[in-house]
């Protein structure tokens, strides 16, 4: 009864943490401020794409700091929009298809 009792405790256990690690960050999600794309120039470094709001902002994260690098214009945006994914050219290059897209 005890390692049943027990099984029943662990797989509820990794129940809960699977939900906080699949949510990511509960506490601080928000609606208005979304990551779009992330391209790492170093371990350190990276340029990151963020909507927040309406606004697009192109990012350079470091460890001790965030700065704009540039703020998207409607033109900039509505071209953002129509441009293939960096993967989906990366593996168009290479001849291979990306996962998760077959062709019919």
């Amino acid at each position: 009864m005890q390692v049943l009792l027990a099984f029943a405790f662990l797989i509820g256990f990794l129940g809960i943490v699977y939900f906080i690690v699949k949510r990511r960050n509960i506490f601080g999600a928000s609606k208005n401020i979304k990551v779009l794309e992330r391209h790492y120039i170093d371990k350190n470094c990276s340029v990151v794409l963020v909507r927040v709001m309406e606004n697009y902002f192109f990012l350079l994260v470091t460890p001790n700091s965030a700065t704009i690098l540039k703020e998207l214009s409607q033109s900039d945006i509505g071209q953002l929009e129509q441009t293939e994914s960096f993967s989906h050219i990366f593996f168009k290059k290479l001849g291979r298809r990306e996962k998760g897209t077959e062709e019919k």
